[in-house]
């Protein structure tokens, strides 16, 4: 059994290491002369102060960010330019939540929908981010609510 490590894990290992070595000066630097901002300041605060509360905290946001954003630019490019009549969004702690106004008796659009939902769902239920999709014909009349953030209406 051959347990050696391939030169090209052994140079992206380097060249990784490099670059965060790189990153850390870079940030001493602005800490140093006060040109850091303001969030790059309070995560060296949290950090070096043992606050693994808020460095948590920290991290759920931008790992919220990151998966909302591409759960969202997933489930647009599964419609394919096929968008309902309105279509919004929210998220909350594991969740993006879809409002979606489509034509009374578009069963096409709904199935693309709840197609789009399974695949999102398929692919970042791992990740701990589902999506929740809620279905309304333009016949019921109903206004997209007041917290969700409107993409098309």
């Amino acid at each position: 059994m051959n347990t050696t490590i391939p030169n090209t894990q052994i140079q992206k290992r380097a060249e990784w290491f490099d670059n965060l070595i790189a990153t850390l000066r870079t940030h001493e630097l602005q800490l140093e002369t006060n040109t850091a901002p303001a969030e790059l300041v309070e995560f060296y605060k949290n950090l070096m102060g043992n606050n693994i509360d808020e460095l948590l905290k920290t991290n759920k946001a931008l790992t919220q960010q990151h998966f909302v954003s591409k759960i969202i630019l997933e489930f647009l490019k599964l419609l394919d330019k096929t968008l309902p009549r309105k279509l919004a969004f929210d998220f909350n702690d594991s969740e993006v939540l879809v409002w979606a106004e489509i034509d009374d008796n578009n069963d096409q659009q709904e199935k693309l929908i709840v197609r789009a939902e399974s695949k999102i769902n398929a692919l970042f239920h791992a990740y701990g981010f589902d999506m929740e999709t809620m279905i309304v014909e333009e016949s019921d009349n109903l206004p997209i609510p007041n917290h969700y953030k409107v993409f098309k209406s």
